[in-house]
């Protein structure tokens, strides 16, 4: 499932291989002034114009895919752009102080599926969601449990309220606001701004099943293409008693003529009398209707 965020933070440890870099960013919250850390990783074979080496040090502006390591955010970085330091009085660059950093928090995306009843806390909703993610940092896709909070005065978002329980995707996106772990279970907050659901999928529960349009096609492209270089089935032709009548007179009409003709008829086209004898037998028992058509 989607799970994406962007960030401006400070790289505050870097290692790099041949093939990776990796290591801890900080980000600064407005409200405490706290720095959160993050782990990243960035491979060399996925750079280019908007995803730029960094060193350490760097302040950047962070995007790619998230998931959630031993209750640690950790970022595929896809996205990265170097800001520009600051500059001192002779025009030298200035070091990056983690509270002086511009604020800001992850603006998450996600797609999830509702795993527990919305409830109602201090004027706000919440509901309890998971994701299924894969990311480089796990040998296997794992599940991100999520607690989704959102304004109950949000008049944009009411339609909400029976939309949890009854449709099985929803896309949020928001701000991420924490990570708590309750018992064995870890959760990440998102206080969320925008919230939709995927209409073509309810879950087993839901007692009006949605069911697609059949003259929409859920094949993909590179499918049509393989469909297309596949040669078409032959065409079946299917024979009424009626035009059956028609042929069988056509037949034995044609039969007479060669026969009147002394036109010597070749082995094959004898056999395949053989085969159709049954032809002249219901041309005997039907032979008013054939000379209703050659009189």
């Amino acid at each position: 499932m989607t799970a994406t965020l962007s960030v401006i933070a400070l790289v505050v440890r870097l290692r790099e291989s041949s093939h990776t870099a990796f290591g801890d960013a900080i980000y600064r919250e407005k409200v405490s002034n706290e720095n959160p850390v993050f782990g990243f990783k960035q491979f060399s074979n996925a750079l280019h114009d908007y995803n730029e080496a960094f060193k350490e040090g760097d302040l950047v502006h962070f995007g790619g895919k998230f998931t959630i390591d031993d209750n640690k955010l950790m970022l595929l970085v896809e996205a990265a752009c170097v800001l520009e330091p600051q500059l001192g009085r002779n025009g030298e660059r200035l070091k990056w102080e983690p509270e002086k950093i511009p604020s800001t928090k992850p603006f998450v995306h996600i797609t999830t599926s509702a795993c527990e009843p919305l409830s109602t806390s201090n004027n706000m909703n919440f509901v309890k969601t998971k994701s299924l993610i894969y990311s480089p940092f796990h040998s296997a896709a794992r599940y991100i449990n999520f607690e989704i909070g959102y304004s109950s005065e949000s008049k944009w978002l009411e339609y909400l309220s029976d939309k949890w329980s009854e449709f099985a995707n929803f896309f949020v996106a928001g701000f991420l606001e924490a990570i708590y772990t309750d018992g064995s279970t870890t959760y990440v907050q998102i206080d969320a701004k925008l919230i939709d659901y995927d209409v073509r999928f309810r879950t087993s529960t839901s007692s009006n099943n949605y069911q697609p349009s059949p003259q929409r096609s859920t094949t993909n492209a590179f499918a049509q293409r393989r469909n297309k270089s596949t040669p078409n089935s032959p065409v079946k032709t299917h024979i009424t008693p009626k035009s059956a009548n028609y042929l069988i007179c056509v037949m034995v009409k044609l039969i007479n003529l060669l026969n009147r003709k002394e036109v010597i008829i070749k082995k094959e086209v004898v056999e395949d009398a053989e085969r159709n004898k049954n032809y002249f037998a219901y041309y005997t028992n039907n032979k008013k209707i054939c000379q209703k058509s050659f009189p």
